[in-house]
């Protein structure tokens, strides 16, 4: 079983919206997907099959500031409007509504991450747990959402960060559920090391004092990130594993909004696809 693994990052993931997209243009189907953060958004469209739709999100966020906001953070707590999102890409009525009758119609397993508050312990949401729009928005948000940046989200009384702080890149979860041959979708270059933000040692501890177990991972998140990134590379050298990644963020981060930006990374994924082709029908045992 070879399993597809979106670990996020926010606008930057315009990339794995360009690589699913020559993935449905060339029928490339995986055995299993993991998505964190951003990349479970992603991954929606992707096992629904709709090409393009990822993109249009991208765009849609980059150029208004109805989706990704301060005025959003000052009024509603939260730098991304949860309840705009939903609205209009996740409702029948809305801007580019998502075909759940699509998404329930396949049997590939889906796995989504999120980060439990109180004690910064990771939490997997499988199928199961996805059972009608409701949950399916819940379970996306709670991995999407960033500290400080956003309230975290409560499901079943239990309050959610983003999905990557404590597992940044989750492929242990993938081998344990059966994926013999991963392939690691990140949206930063693949060698570029993480370091500490500067000032989080000291805006940490204030801005998030009432979730004290986050603010620990979120200062040990880099070091964990680049043990992982060591980790995958082990795996690529037995010729189990893929690493895909942009070569060029031009200066991106999570919550950017440039539009040449992101039509940029949307290129790059897409050509990236188109490059790694034979090395992922591999993975499949397809050539």
């Amino acid at each position: 079983m070879t399993g597809l693994i979106d670990v996020g990052g926010g606008m930057k993931c315009a990339y794995s919206a360009g690589l699913y997209d020559y993935f449905m243009d060339n029928g490339i189907e995986f055995d299993y997907y993991l998505g964190v953060s951003a990349g479970s958004m992603n991954l929606l469209s992707y096992i629904s099959g709709e090409r393009g739709r990822n993109i249009r999100m991208f765009r849609l966020a980059a150029e208004g500031n109805e989706y990704l906001s301060l005025s959003s953070l000052v009024h509603n707590g939260t730098y991304m409007n949860y309840d705009k999102v939903a609205d209009d890409f996740y409702s029948e009525n809305g801007e580019d509504p998502f075909n759940y009758k699509a998404f329930y119609s396949s049997d590939k397993p889906f796995v989504v991450a999120a980060t439990r508050a109180h004690d910064a312990t990771t939490v997997y949401f499988d199928r199961t747990d996805m059972r009608d729009r409701d949950s399916i928005i819940d379970i996306v948000s709670a991995s999407c959402c960033i500290p400080v940046a956003s309230r975290p989200i409560v499901i079943d009384d239990i309050e959610y960060f983003d999905g990557g702080l404590t597992e940044p890149i989750p492929f242990r979860r993938a081998l344990d559920d059966g994926c013999d041959n991963i392939v690691v979708v990140l949206s930063a270059p693949a060698d570029e090391r993480k370091e500490k933000l500067p000032g989080v040692n000291l805006l940490g501890p204030a801005m998030l004092k009432e979730y004290p177990a986050i603010n620990e991972v979120v200062e040990d998140r880099p070091s964990v990130y680049n043990y992982m990134i060591r980790c995958i590379r082990e795996y690529e050298l037995k010729g189990r594993a893929l690493l895909l990644s942009p070569e060029d963020i031009s200066g991106a981060f999570t919550l950017a909004k440039d539009i040449d930006t992101v039509n940029a990374l949307y290129e790059n994924g897409y050509r990236d696809g188109m490059e790694c082709k034979r090395e992922i029908l591999r993975l499949l045992n397809k050539q």
